[in-house]
């Protein structure tokens, strides 16, 4: 449900549907001719959450810089955000002008440094995709001509953007909580666009070196993310470690390298872990290029709810992800080889988890994913893999036990 509130200063929220496209085409004609126009764009802070937020920006910059050429002018974008941005610092020119990583970027975190990062060039649009009330009050005071975005926040400024929406307000995949305000950027007939993130494009091809430190013998390999952020406890897949213990010895059965991926708040269980299952660990070891190129490359990537999944999917390599507690047609990640798979509630045990987690953490929905063996896992893994990649030298194939 779009949610438009009538602004305190100045102008109105404008509800037609064509009128972000019509404010831009106004603004890019401000420019003279042969110029380049400016958009910035806030994603938001989570890693899962920005790529669920990439088919509408990606939607918007096609359909701008088509009336941008057609118009005799150019466009740059600069994204912004937390430490999940630094996917695309590779990609840097490829895809995106700058990246600018908030602990990085000195003007953050006040609305008056950024206005005069900006200068005498103010933007022509700012797109929020996060709850960033900095960055709304900077593009109001700087009467940036198109502002848009998510209305929530800690103070709810609504009144700095001509559109504005709640960002969990609506039913259905959460990348289509966008899809209203893609519209009124772009036109009603506007879809969601996603576009293959690439090692081509998106760099990481560096993650080859690190895996030879960490002992890879340059063969075929599958990733594996067992855990999610630290506050997501009710994401694993119970009872804890045991699968991804199970789901090792499959891998190297195969004849497949199983690689342990994760964050830094992540390195140690990750690296104890790997010294069970007799994985290699890459946790914290890698920065977001290095990962996304991991997964780009592997053969296949099982993980629980968790960004690198989103990450993993959108390179279009076979993907399956573990549901316990959460749900999959809201969340699952987009890409065009991803299963999710959710295990039986009724009667599934109670598992413990850390004090101060989530209610949710203790409740039959996350033990759920207890009854979900590792092989059924491995066997929907190499099955999208056979789909995938027609090369069967990395084509995940196991071969029958009595055959082998």
């Amino acid at each position: 449900m779009v949610t438009l509130t009538p602004c305190c200063f100045g102008h109105p929220n404008d509800t037609s549907a064509r009128s972000g496209l019509a404010r831009f085409r106004r603004a890019l004609e401000q420019l003279p001719p042969g110029a380049e126009g400016h958009i910035w764009v806030r994603l938001p802070i989570q890693l899962g959450d920005m790529m669920m937020a990439l088919p509408s920006l990606f939607a918007v910059k096609a359909a701008w810089e088509g009336w941008a050429a057609r118009a005799g002018r150019t466009l740059r974008f600069t994204v912004t955000g937390k430490r999940s941005v630094s996917l695309f610092q590779e990609a840097v020119p490829q895809v995106f002008a700058a990246c600018h990583v908030d602990d990085e970027f000195p003007c953050s975190g006040s609305p008056l440094k950024l206005l005069r990062h900006w200068g005498r060039e103010r933007p022509l649009a700012l797109i929020n995709y996060s709850k960033s009330d900095r960055i709304k009050l900077a593009a109001w005071l700087g009467r940036v001509p198109v502002r848009a975005g998510i209305s929530e926040g800690s103070n709810t400024w609504s009144y700095h953007f001509h559109h504005s929406f709640q960002g969990f307000a609506q039913w259905g995949h959460m990348s289509f909580r966008y899809l209203p305000l893609t519209r009124w950027l772009a036109g009603p007939d506007t879809c969601l666009r996603m576009e293959r993130l690439e090692p081509s494009r998106f760099g990481g091809g560096s993650v080859t070196a690190v895996l030879r430190e960490q002992g890879w013998d340059g063969g075929p390999y599958v990733v594996f993310a067992p855990y999610p952020l630290p506050q997501f406890p009710e994401r694993q897949w119970f009872p804890l470690d045991q699968p991804w213990l199970r789901l090792a010895r499959l891998a190297r059965a195969d004849g497949y390298t199983p690689v342990l991926a994760g964050g830094p708040e992540r390195r140690e269980a990750l690296d104890r872990l790997a010294a069970a299952a007799g994985c290699l660990s890459l946790g914290g070891r890698t920065t977001l290029p290095q990962l996304m190129a991991l997964a780009a490359d592997a053969a296949g990537t099982i993980s629980v709810d968790t960004g690198i999944a989103h990450v993993a999917a959108a390179t279009g390599a076979p993907t399956v992800v573990i549901f316990g507690w959460g749900s999959e047609n809201k969340d699952i990640p987009c890409g065009p080889r991803v299963v999710s798979l959710r295990g039986d509630p009724a009667g599934a045990p109670v598992h413990p988890v850390p004090p101060g987690s989530m209610d949710q953490a203790s409740c039959p929905w996350s033990a759920a994913s207890a009854s979900i063996p590792a092989e059924r896992a491995w066997g929907v893994l190499a099955h999208l893999a056979r789909e995938a990649v027609p090369d069967p030298s990395r084509t995940l194939n196991p071969a029958p036990a009595g055959a082998r």
